[in-house]
């Protein structure tokens, strides 16, 4: 019996800083099963490609339903050129393809276009967090290590431009760079918020791959339209999506979330 308590409380205190098998696995809530599928494609088709700079971390499972099935901790990112991260931090197997296409084919053509010169370094403010969004009992996709915030982008001269100080810039070139990025960002995440959507994005670029009804997508990450659908790996797709989500109520109306990683179209997830 002593056994048990201690590995009650042991699991407890581990769940507290991070993750528990334990209770993830057998008593907790589980994660939706296309978060499952969605790494295991991504997995399986090579969009991600271990390194000292990609390191795989095995399973990370609670409390309750938070963590990823196979995750990476990175601390670099792109493709033809890694990129460091001012910090490492831990993302699921298609988020790692999505940032690393965003920087390879967005991120460095415009900084190119703007300044001159590439991108030599990414700030972000976090991608795993086991919380709820803001107000909302909603889990967060940074719950799955399924979204990032990127502040800053540090290019070759040794300038940092940043989301909070750039965004509204009297430098055109820092402005239309920020818009243009989190604008085009569309094409790979299927969130993408900044300061233009709301107060509390005034200081990032905040990128998901939440599954929004019908497939929709939630564009506000600076110079829109994003062209229809997008350009998604085959892995982030779901034909299912007409059938599989049932839209729960919401204070007594119609709409509000679906199931476990879907939204309304009027949704926003951070």
């Amino acid at each position: 019996m002593k056994r048990v308590l201690y590995l009650v409380i042991a699991c407890t205190v581990a769940g507290s800083v991070g993750g528990c098998s334990l209770f993830g696995s057998w008593w907790g809530p589980k994660r939706a099963a296309w978060r499952s599928k969605a790494e295991n494609a991504c997995l399986s088709s090579g969009a991600v490609v271990p390194g000292p700079d990609v390191r795989p971390m095995g399973e990370w499972d609670g409390p309750g339903a938070c963590g990823a099935d196979r995750p990476f901790k990175v601390s670099a990112v792109g493709r033809s050129q890694k990129v460091p991260l001012n910090k490492t931090t831990d993302l699921n197997c298609p988020m790692v393809a999505a940032v690393d296409d965003w920087l390879e084919r967005i991120v460095q053509p415009r900084a190119m276009e703007q300044f001159g010169q590439p991108v030599v370094g990414v700030e972000h403010m976090g991608s795993y967090s086991c919380r709820s969004i803001a107000g909302r009992r909603q889990m967060s996709e940074h719950a799955y290590m399924n979204a990032i915030d990127v502040s800053g982008f540090k290019l070759a001269d040794g300038r940092t431009v940043r989301v909070r100080s750039g965004w509204r810039s009297a430098d055109a070139s820092e402005a239309n760079f920020l818009r243009a990025v989190g604008g085009a960002a569309c094409e790979q995440f299927t969130t993408v918020l900044g300061p233009g959507s709301d107060a509390a994005h005034q200081d990032h670029l905040h990128f998901d791959l939440a599954r929004h009804s019908k497939g929709r997508r939630v564009c506000k990450g600076g110079d829109e339209p994003v062209p229809d659908g997008g350009r998604m790996f085959s892995f982030f797709k779901d034909r299912s999506v007409e059938t599989t989500g049932s839209i729960a109520p919401r204070n007594g109306a119609g709409g509000g979330a679906l199931e476990d990683g879907w939204f309304s179209e009027d949704e926003i997830e951070e």
